[in-house]
């Protein structure tokens, strides 16, 4: 086993050349912090993204920096390393940049996605793809923890339940106390992050309404016993099997429940006047209800005749916290492609205005606000229609979604919207779930 520089020197007399490639690789790898300061991790995304992607070479070139590498690792005694320069794998995603830059982005996403020495997703932590630097270095301390578990056998690779173990090594890492200085855990650190990029990340008035929110925001609610009771109702009915008809709606019966349960009279639906409310499109907050729980939260699914819980919906039915958790940043929805989606912008920014407010706003001055602020932002309308019109559509969306887990204040002047007490505590939670979200692109 050589040390470096006795690697580089025996390279150089095998071939200049050769040493030179490894050489300047070994640079651009550690920054300057020599052979320790390199992880599996950063080894493969040098590999197969900062060299391929980062200079315009023939791929030929970029393989013989990577045989260059491996011919260093081997001197030096570090046998994985020079395995992952040499590998089929790498050849293969290298070899994709020949094609186009997108081949080469596509053919490196699959790699990384099967390394074992990537952390995991887990239940506590989704990752960014554009991460700060405190969630960065968070990623490479638990990649270090995977990398040893595996050298030291303490996680075998393909072995039964090894994905398991590994998203609870990473687990406890995030968690460790004292893990990082001043005693605060990886995860404390990197919803820390989150917030304060949510919050101050970018110049405008969604900055400015995001920092005066920020405070309430991060304040424990107080709660009734069952906060969503429209939503436990659902789960509590799918958790034995909801029935639906043979179009596969929800049965009169239990719609009619539902409408007497919570309210849902004449003026909560599409019927009209003197339509008898037994049908689900007939009352469309349990509608809206349905298809939230289905297709944001996956809490239900259908089987057959029937709406099931799902492995999600059980821990939801089971746990009111949970429940609370994943039933209010339904309100905003889901937000992780790579580009910004305008249905979420909207409902972000109308409900940050909204809890701001403290009376009941009328629908033409959100949105007029929002209009403005999204027209300042650079958006327009998907359909080629106005801004405005989009933005009221909006709006009625974000409305029913409010109405069907009953946090609408009911008691407000007509053309105006206004929060119940826990409407309040639900929009600051679903707003908190938006600023703890994964990055996946650069906030507009």
């Amino acid at each position: 086993m050589m040390t470096e520089a006795e690697a580089l020197k025996t390279l150089a007399r095998e071939d200049p050349a050769v040493a030179d490639d490894a050489r300047t690789a070994l640079r651009s790898l550690t920054s300057g912090g020599g052979l320790g300061a390199i992880s599996l991790l950063r080894l493969q995304e040098f590999l197969w993204y900062t060299l391929p992607a980062g200079t315009r070479q023939p791929g030929e070139a970029h393989l013989a920096v990577a045989r260059a590498l491996a011919r260093l690792f081997t001197l030096a005694g570090m046998e994985r390393y020079a395995e992952a320069c040499a590998c089929e794998e790498t050849t293969r995603v290298i070899s994709a940049y020949a094609g186009s830059h997108a081949e080469g982005i596509a053919a490196y996403s699959r790699a990384l996605s099967r390394s074992h020495a990537v952390p995991p997703d887990t239940d506590l932590l989704a990752w960014s793809t554009v991460m700060g630097p405190d969630e960065r270095a968070a990623y490479d301390a638990c990649a270090a923890a995977v990398e040893l578990a595996v050298a030291a056998q303490e996680l075998k690779v393909g072995a039964s339940g090894w994905k398991t173990r590994r998203a609870a090594l990473v687990e406890r890492w995030l968690t460790r106390p004292g893990g990082v200085p001043g005693g605060d855990t990886w995860l404390s650190k990197i919803s820390a992050e989150r917030i304060e990029e949510w919050a101050h990340g970018h110049p405008g008035e969604r900055s400015r309404l995001a920092r005066s929110v920020m405070p309430r925001m991060l304040e424990p609610p107080d709660l009734p016993d069952e906060p969503l009771p429209s939503l436990a109702w659902l789960l509590g009915h799918a958790s034995g099997g909801l029935r639906l008809t043979a179009r596969h709606y929800i049965a009169p019966s239990l719609v009619g429940e539902a409408a007497g349960m919570f309210g849902w009279g004449p003026g909560g639906g599409l019927a009209g006047p003197g339509t008898r409310r037994h049908q689900e499109l007939d009352v469309y907050p349990l509608h809206t209800l349905r298809n939230l729980s289905q297709h944001e939260m996956g809490a239900v699914r259908r089987s057959g005749a029937a709406l099931v819980l799902t492995r999600t919906g059980q821990l939801m039915a089971d746990d009111a916290a949970v429940r609370w958790h994943i039933g209010t940043a339904a309100l905003i929805g889901p937000d992780d492609g790579p580009d910004p989606d305008f249905t979420v912008a909207v409902r972000e920014a109308a409900l940050l205005l909204i809890t701001l407010h403290q009376s009941p706003v009328g629908y033409e001055e959100l949105a007029a606000r929002l209009t403005e602020l999204h027209a300042t932002e650079g958006w327009a309308s998907r359909s080629g229609g106005s801004l405005t019109s989009a933005i009221r559509g909006e709006i009625h969306v974000l409305r029913h979604r409010l109405r069907a887990l009953q946090l609408l204040d009911e008691t407000a002047p007509v053309g105006s919207v206004a929060l119940t007490g826990v409407g309040t505590a639900a929009a600051l939670s679903g707003l908190l779930a938006r600023a703890l979200r994964p990055r996946r692109h650069e906030r507009a």
